[in-house]
């Protein structure tokens, strides 16, 4: 039987059961995996835009009606990217009803919409408000690492289209350092979390010019990352967390502070330490937080993933904090975080809070150096202070223009660090007071 003879309905049943042309085993995997949350990630040429645009088209003409969201972290890095590829790659006009460009959806004429969506952050709301009408069959996320965890977590509420018989959030990426929150997420591998991996070298479909580029990528981070498709620290870093480190505190601590870094549109950070007999530090829990006034979190709040987190006010009396290191640069914010604090206290007899807030001492160098050194000493960090773990594998210096660094962070993704900062510096001697930190007295909120 010649294809010539076929009806349009049956070669689209045809090219549904067969699937893309793979270019490696991974992809074909990919493509196939049921798993709830699965993760495809390897170097430049490894076909990851590609498979997940695919996969996504797939569910789309599978099961008509269906609404799938392919995402990025910023919409704006979408149309060169992702949907260039789906729309020369791998989107057939004949399945293509209509398209709202504003809206950036596709609709086949199987009834399914197919969303190209960012997750930028509403100016107002400071969260990505567009998401969360959404009822998603199935959702792909391209350049996963640039997600942070409650990114992740937000978008997994969002799979509930009843129409597929199961539902997944799947990504695909170029690898990042390797204590970044993605990895350690699907490390190891379970039944609900899978993981793939290739190299350029295992794409049949590329010539041999452009393996001799990858190939001669030079043996460093970047290379290793965009070349072999490893998960490796990026030159430059300021700190760094070895992943044995990145786990629960085991001792009850003699002290613990906390420091807080203001956030609107980016995040609202607070990150809680304590010190142990010995003297060890540990970041003990954090709060992580956008599109959120200080009023909204001091008692608990519902974040992004639709999960209920601790406010300050319960981070503080669960781990007896005793003093919030706070950003200088808002003494205004400090005063109502007193005054929200002593509301709460009134308002809850019996309580635990026993905490004062002060302006926190900002001298970058030497908060850069003290958490180096603390690091270095052992310290651990929770593993479920998501947005701290995620930040440092990027915390790194400014470059110059001659190819080294400024003494300087870059200013970007570092509002857990800063708190980090704010909380270290509480247990570093003062030179002009040698008793500070001695003891927990101080004022009452």
């Amino acid at each position: 039987m010649s294809l010539a003879t076929l009806t349009p309905a049956r070669l689209q049943e045809i090219r549904q059961a067969l699937g893309p042309d793979f270019a490696n085993a991974s992809q074909e995997r990919f493509y196939d995996s049921q798993a709830r949350e699965l993760l495809y990630s390897g170097a430049m040429g490894a076909g990851k835009s590609r498979i997940l645009c695919e996969k996504g088209y797939g569910i789309a003409l599978r099961y008509p009606g269906c609404t799938v969201g392919i995402f990025r972290k910023v919409k704006a890095s979408m149309a060169a990217t992702t949907v260039r590829t789906f729309t020369q790659d791998v989107m057939n006009l004949r399945d293509v009803a209509s398209r709202n460009q504003s809206e950036s959806w596709y609709q086949l004429k199987n009834g399914s919409r197919i969303y190209f969506l960012g997750l930028d952050p509403d100016p107002i709301t400071g969260v990505p408000s567009k998401i969360g009408s959404l009822e998603l069959a199935w959702a792909g996320v391209d350049e996963a690492i640039e997600l942070s965890e409650s990114d992740w977590m937000m978008l997994m509420g969002r799979l509930r289209d009843p129409r597929v018989p199961y539902h997944q959030l799947a990504a695909a990426t170029n690898p990042g350092a390797p204590t970044h929150w993605l990895k350690l997420r699907f490390s190891p591998p379970t039944q609900e979390r899978e993981y793939l991996h290739a190299t350029a070298m295992d794409n049949r479909f590329l010539p041999d010019d452009y393996r001799s580029i990858i190939e001669a990528l030079p043996d460093n981070a970047v290379g290793r990352r965009l070349g072999r498709g490893e998960w490796a620290s990026v030159e430059g870093a300021i700190w760094n967390l070895p992943l044995d480190q990145v786990k629960p505190p085991t001792a009850d601590p003699k002290r613990v502070v906390a420091g807080v870094d203001w956030g609107f549109v980016h995040q609202f950070a607070v990150e809680v330490v304590g010190q142990s007999g010995s003297g060890r530090l540990g970041v003990r829990a954090e709060l992580y937080a956008t599109g959120r006034g200080l009023d909204q979190l001091v008692d608990p709040w519902i974040g992004n993933d639709g999960q209920l987190h601790p406010g300050i006010a319960q981070l503080c009396e669960a781990h007896g904090v005793s003093v919030l290191a706070c950003d200088p640069s808002e003494p205004s914010l400090m005063a109502q975080l007193e005054r929200l604090l002593a509301k709460h206290r009134a308002e809850h007899g019996g309580c635990q809070l026993r905490v004062r807030v002060k302006a926190a001492t900002n001298t970058m160098s030497t908060g850069l150096q003290a958490v180096d050194k603390a690091l270095r000493q052992g310290m651990t960090v929770d593993p479920s202070c998501s947005g701290l773990i995620g930040e440092i594998p990027g915390y790194t210096w400014a470059p110059n223009k001659q190819g080294g660094f400024h003494e300087r962070p870059v200013e970007v993704g570092d509002d857990a660090c800063d708190a980090l900062r704010y909380a270290v510096m509480e247990f570093e001697p003062d030179p002009n007071n040698p008793w500070a930190g001695m003891t927990n007295a101080g004022g009452v909120a």
